[in-house]
């Protein structure tokens, strides 16, 4: 067996120095590789080391019943009276795509009809073309505009869309309402004036989190800032996360990872295997406390980093107690939710983090490094939850550069000592207090409420701007 393979075994001593070499050499790879420019690295380093490194990974599949919901029952739908297109990059990676999804299922609740805009099919805009949802997808800015006329949209939310699709958007001469899920620390000046200019022409800007607000007014001009209101990221909740789904999901996941759970604590991360995740970094952390917390860490998510993967598993394969982390590739969320007891996440900077959220919707406590909305979860997550410090530095001042600094030392970050304290408080207290049920937590509602309010308020100004006749159509 490779060692890329993400089933848990022990290795010899021959074996993980080899793997520690292996490590040091991804090291000295990944820190080349953050000198190059972000356009270099995304565009072109990224698809080479895919095509070279790609391996088949593991993911766990779904459990009936493990499944999230966007209404409770017996919730009103109201008859819509508004169309607003949701303008997005690529919907099957990070995030946002899960965003759009949600908004997507959510608005109906509150009289808006979406249509989602993207620049091609994948598994997303089929789930939500089978939910009835109007999916445009449109490859270049002429289609782009065509189809955007055509739905004819009252209003229309750009969600780090790509240039074209804002180009269709802002044509549209719809009331625009651009929406910023992180901080954006690849920006160049030239980016930074060009988002200036959008907020300039948009009616208003939603961030995510305070801390995203805040990065951005820094980086705008202040007439530009001023429109900039924060709306938080909610998630949907589990409503059938019953003890039976949960103890099919932990026995899936048994089968996923070909291991025994018993009496052992399990701490997911849902997150892709990228800089900004910073998973190698998370690997090393917790293995300086798995074996004495008697936990396991369970990785799912897409390797759009392949280095950052084959250098998580080359840490993890050094290390006496490798068998207590996992690779897995895209695996069913809701499940490794249900499956674990407790979530992790040691991100360089986040927005605000959705698989978090989701975590904190499901009753997990958190493990989580401080970035966008991180210490506002931890506020209302499961007791023994914890926030740490950023190993790249403080979370307002991150910076591409610290942020590559602090991932060539994934070894030893600076806040190794407290993800592994954090890991072991947040153990003791799941084996003294057992698994807490899901929360009462309306963030789902909360978050769709409060896109729907910016987007009426930016249509009704609008409306008494133009009296006759509805903009958009």
């Amino acid at each position: 067996m490779s060692v890329d393979e993400s089933s848990p075994r022990r290795v010899g001593a021959t074996a993980r120095a080899a793997a520690r070499v292996s490590a040091g050499a991804l090291g000295v790879t990944v820190g080349l590789v953050d000198l190059t420019s972000p356009g270099l690295r995304y565009g072109y380093v990224h698809p080479l080391t895919r095509a070279v490194l790609r391996r088949p990974l593991a993911s766990l599949p779904a459990v009936p019943g493990a499944a999230f919901h966007p209404l409770a029952t017996g919730a009103t739908v109201r008859e819509p009276d508004l169309r607003c297109g949701l303008v997005a990059d690529s919907l099957d990676i990070g995030g946002i795509g899960r965003v759009i999804e949600m908004l997507a299922e959510g608005l109906a609740s509150e009289g808006i009809e979406p249509v989602v805009v993207c620049p091609q099919e994948g598994q997303r805009t089929a789930r939500l073309r089978e939910l009835g949802i109007e999916v445009v997808v449109a490859a270049d800015e002429q289609s782009a505009m065509q189809a955007l006329v055509s739905a004819r949209l009252d209003v229309v939310q750009v969600h780090s869309a790509p240039d074209h699709l804002v180009a269709a958007a802002v044509g549209t001469g719809a009331p625009l309402v651009p929406v910023l899920h992180n901080t954006e620390i690849h920006y160049s000046p030239e980016k930074w004036r060009s988002t200036a200019e959008l907020f300039d022409r948009a009616d208003s800007v939603i961030a995510v989190s305070a801390l995203v607000r805040q990065f951005h007014v820094e980086r705008v001009p202040a007439s530009a800032g001023e429109k900039i209101v924060v709306v938080a990221n909610g998630a949907m909740p589990l409503p059938a996360a019953t003890d039976q789904v949960r103890s099919a999901a932990r026995a899936e996941l048994e089968r996923t990872l070909g291991t025994s759970l018993t009496g052992e604590v399990v701490f997911a991360c849902l997150a892709r295997y990228d800089a900004q995740k910073n998973i190698a970094g998370t690997v090393a952390s917790f293995l300086a406390a798995g074996r004495t917390s008697r936990a396991h860490l369970v990785v799912a998510g897409d390797p759009s980093d392949w280095l950052e993967y084959r250098r998580a598993d080359a840490i993890r394969c050094s290390h006496p107690d490798g068998d207590r982390v996992h690779l897995l590739g895209t695996s069913d969320a809701a499940t490794l939710l249900c499956a674990a007891d407790a979530f992790v996440l040691n991100s360089f900077f986040e927005g605000w983090p959705l698989a978090a959220t989701e975590a904190v919707s499901a009753g997990l406590p958190l493990v989580i490094s401080e970035a966008g909305g991180a210490a506002e979860l931890v506020a209302r997550a499961a007791p023994g939850s914890t926030l740490v410090s950023n190993a790249s530095g403080a979370a307002a001042e991150v910076t591409d550069g610290r942020a590559a600094a602090a991932r060539r030392r994934a070894s030893r970050q600076s806040n190794a000592a407290a993800i592994a304290a954090a890991v072991t408080h947040v153990a003791q207290t799941v084996r003294a207090q057992g698994r807490s049920g899901p929360p009462a937590d309306d963030s789902f509602a909360t978050m769709v409420a409060g896109h729907a309010a910016v987007v009426r308020a930016a249509v009704a100004r609008r409306t008494d701007a133009i009296p006759h006749g509805r903009v958009g159509r």
